[in-house]
């Protein structure tokens, strides 16, 4: 079967987040995104792929900061709800009763229900056509202590991410074999 014109469904499923642009105090929009990726450790940063008609592609332009949210499993209704309508025409945040806070090293916006953030400052972008990857430092990057531990990573078993195997559910990282 042939499927370059949807070659990025081989990618999928992924991980899915909460991506905060705008000015807290001024104009915050969210919107859901599953093309983030990190791209360097030193120094750390990320990469996020938004196409270029969007509100939020026109907001990080501007303001040149984004944050990366990860939501539990509990907010999985908020994160469905951000990726179905344009922030150009709907208040997001009113919308849909978000408690939104600024971030601790950006003006962008910050879901206070995530469990992890990453804040983070445009070093680069790549244009593509129908999208701009924005390259960003991560300036600051936090997790809520039950569910995240720098060991282990995300503790799936209170609604954090781990590796996955299609047909096969959930995979447990662990050390590697020594045989």
């Amino acid at each position: 079967m042939e499927v370059k014109e949807k070659f990025y469904l081989l990618l999928h499923p992924r991980p899915a987040y909460v991506i905060g642009s705008g000015r807290f105090g001024e104009v915050v929009n969210f919107m859901a995104a599953s093309w983030v990726t990190p791209v360097a450790e030193e120094p750390p940063r990320v990469a996020v792929a938004i196409d270029v008609e969007s509100y939020t592609h026109e907001l990080i332009s501007k303001y040149k900061e984004f944050t990366v949210n990860v939501l539990p499993m509990a907010q999985l209704n908020a994160l469905y709800s951000v990726g179905i309508v344009s922030g150009r025409r709907v208040d997001k945040v009113a919308r849909f009763g978000l408690n939104v806070e600024k971030g601790r090293s950006v003006n962008a916006p910050v879901l206070t229900d995530s469990i992890g953030v990453l804040e983070c400052r445009v070093t680069a972008t790549v244009e593509s056509e129908d999208t701009t990857l924005f390259v960003g430092d991560v300036l600051t990057a936090y997790a809520k202590e039950e569910y995240f531990d720098l060991r282990n990573g995300w503790n799936v078993k209170k609604g954090g991410y781990s590796f996955t195997q299609l047909g096969a559910g959930i995979l447990r990282a662990g050390p590697p074999s020594t045989s």
